[in-house]
Parts: structure tokens; C-alpha cells; sequence
């Protein structure tokens, strides 16, 4: 006798088949502060802390098949930047507006790139945790 179809059992499914197709391999990084004031010429030196490290991630394209932006203000002057889709698995939890993704491994451009997170909502009954994200430059602070 075959067991019935239940929503979570769907769920838990899609999870599975959202997670084998995360081939990527990311760190998570997000700002804490500041160093402390180097006496000597008085720079301060911004502090990242890890937040996931080789962690399962798949970049998508736009959310839905369209072409998304995102607006941002660059010294006085707005710029349009376009949205891709950052997919983790379903129980990546501690995720902030602005944490940077570093991609380490996985296939085609996006490794090395770095990506920041634009909205770190959350939803139920996702197979993945889908976040829209933008191009971002590599901190001269990380090794």
C-alpha cells in the first residue's frame, strides 16, 4: 500500500532536489565593526566574521524568468543593478540584508565572484532559501 501524499512529504522532496543541484561551494561573510584605530596613521580596518563557511549554494537568474534591478546611490548618483537569485538550503537561518557571498567552488564565472545579499526575508514551505542578490566587490580586507 503506497503512503499517502501529504505537503510535507512534498516539501521534503523538493528540499532534497533543491539541495542536489546547490553544486556550488560559498562562505558567508558579514561586517561586525571596525579594528581598532592604528596609531601610527590612524586607520581603522572594517571586521568580517563568517557567518557560513563551505556552505551549498546555486546561483539562479532573475526571480521568475524577468529582469530585475535593484537601485543604489553611489556617491549622489543612482545606479541600476541587476538582481540575480541566490539559492541555499532551506534551513540557512542566519542571514542579514548586506551579508556577502564569496563563491570558493563550483561551475562557470561565478567562482570568486562575491555577491551581497539585498533582502534576507524568509518564507515556509520553501524547498530553498531564495535570496535576491546583487554583484559586489571583493573587500580589500579579506585574504
Amino acid at each position: 500500500m503506497a503512503r499517502p501524499v501529504t505537503v510535507q512529504s512534498v516539501v521534503a522532496a523538493g528540499r532534497r532536489a533543491a539541495l542536489a543541484r546547490m553544486t556550488s561551494r560559498v562562505n558567508i561573510w558579514r561586517r561586525v565593526g571596525l579594528s581598532e584605530q592604528d596609531e601610527d596613521n590612524g586607520s581603522e580596518a572594517v571586521v568580517w566574521a563568517a557567518v557560513y563557511v563551505d556552505h551549498p549554494f546555486r546561483l539562479g537568474g532573475s526571480e521568475r524568468g524577468g529582469s530585475s534591478t535593484h537601485t543604489v546611490s553611489v556617491g549622489g548618483v543612482e545606479m541600476q543593478l541587476a538582481t540575480r537569485v541566490g539559492n541555499l538550503p532551506h534551513d540557512t537561518d542566519d542571514l542579514m540584508d548586506g551579508d556577502l557571498i564569496e563563491v570558493i567552488s563550483g561551475e562557470g564565472a561565478a567562482v570568486d565572484s562575491v555577491f551581497r545579499i539585498v533582502e534576507a526575508d524568509w518564507a515556509d514551505q520553501q524547498t530553498a532559501r531564495r535570496v535576491p542578490v546583487v554583484a559586489a566587490d571583493r573587500p580589500e580586507e579579506w585574504p
